[in-house]
């Protein structure tokens, strides 16, 4: 097998890496990066070369440059193939056989991997890198998780060893939250402004708040604001955050909020707004009231926002306090809304808050009452007791009618 010079191969690194941010920052046809099927020692970029342009696109992927996840799927897609047909000897390089499963568990094809392990009958390691890997790709779970976390983790090439960690704390993060969660740490600390991190810090934030550790997922939220604000994946994030933050526990709700603010005030003033409409709207759903009406009312703060998002923050706000507030200022403030600037279901919600309101000021009757409901079998019983209680109970059969109906 032919040797290179250490400065050649370098050389040849760069030129791959430089070939590939040109690619991701015009979205122009990839280059023939790693020649024709049937490449030789002697001709074009190795495979570890190739996959350090792929992690180089993914660090753009993960800064934003969504020029660069186009340019990533294809390259997945031409040199797949190219991996399948290289000549054995290729293999026998270890580097190449690292960069193999690194390939496919960024998303290449599993054929890969298998031409590899058949050509090659790789030993120790390097045969479970590559059949964890490979079952890892098909959702061969136990088998994975079995050869990936026989491999000594504690030395190894940085990057690797990261993705393996990935690998293993999504296959764990249900059966052992506890285990994935400290692997994602090690990650977050392997593999600082990478893909790797930011997926590790998406993770981080849904199973530390799972396994009770608030503050960690307080801490991961926020780093991942201030790193990864405009990764491709990060409208994603910020759905769940708001999901996962709305429904912390009753008697939280301050801290939740300053969690909050704290966590996104790097990020820009709309994608701010938007969590606190999502967390005001789910934390109303879902019976934290409180929650809901500090969210709204943190919404309605923002200086600038669209007149829809303004109308959207106001209806939680007084469906989320309208049994404490006077009947004319909440009847004005609803019959002021105009449906058309909502969304369906929160048409449904200002429709829900009209019928509660109109209950509401029925006189109270002796005996027991009900609420109306589209299906009388779902009435809900209610005591003759005071204004308060019925607008409580009215108020709880409009969370389920919300719950059922919730996009």
């Amino acid at each position: 097998m032919a040797s290179e010079e250490p400065g050649a191969t370098a050389a040849r690194v760069r030129q791959a890496g430089e070939t590939a941010r040109q690619a991701a920052t015009t979205d122009e046809a990839l280059p023939d990066l790693a020649g024709e099927a049937g490449a030789t020692m002697e001709q074009g970029p190795m495979p570890y070369e190739i996959v350090r342009s792929l992690q180089f696109l993914q660090d753009q992927v993960a800064r934003g440059n969504g020029a660069a996840i186009r340019v990533q799927s294809r390259l997945l897609r031409r040199y797949g193939p190219t991996f399948a047909e290289l000549a054995p000897e290729v293999w026998q390089d270890p580097r190449n056989r690292r960069a193999a499963a690194l390939f496919v568990l960024s998303g290449g094809p599993p054929p890969v991997l298998r031409k590899v392990i058949e050509r090659t009958s790789p030993e120790g390691e390097d045969r479970l890198l590559l059949e964890g890997a490979l079952a890892y790709v098909e959702n061969r779970s136990a088998e994975a998780i079995e050869k990936l976390g026989a491999i000594n983790l504690a030395t190894g090439e940085t990057g690797l060893v990261a993705q393996v960690e990935l690998a293993l704390a999504q296959l764990q993060q249900e059966s052992d939250p506890d285990v994935a969660l400290a692997r994602l740490k090690r990650v977050m600390l392997a593999a600082p402004g990478t893909l790797l991190e930011e997926a590790a810090l998406r993770m981080g934030v849904m199973l530390a708040e799972g396994t009770g550790e608030p503050e960690a997922a307080n801490r991961f939220a926020r780093q991942y604001f201030e790193r990864f604000a405009k990764s491709a994946y990060a409208g994603n994030f910020r759905a769940r955050f708001a999901s996962v933050y709305a429904d912390r526990p009753a008697g939280t709700e301050e801290a939740t909020v300053a969690a909050i603010v704290d966590a996104t005030f790097t990020i820009p003033s709309e994608q701010q707004l938007s969590i606190f409409l999502a967390v005001g709207r789910r934390a109303l759903v879902t019976g934290n009231l409180r929650l809901a009406a500090m969210a709204a009312s943190r919404a309605l703060a923002f200086p600038a926002m669209t007149r829809e998002d303004r109308v959207r923050a106001t209806l939680y706000e007084i469906a989320a306090t309208l049994t404490e507030r006077d009947f004319v200022e909440v009847r004005t403030t609803l019959e002021a809304i105009d449906p058309a600037l909502l969304h369906p279901a929160d048409q449904k919600l200002r429709t829900a808050a009209v019928r509660l309101l109109e209950q509401m000021r029925q006189p109270l009757l002796a005996g027991a009452t009900s609420v109306p409901n589209d299906d009388d079998e779902d009435a809900v019983p209610l005591p003759a007791a005071d204004m308060l209680a019925r607008g409580e109970a009215l108020l709880e059969a409009m969370r389920g009618d919300q719950k059922r109906r919730a996009p």
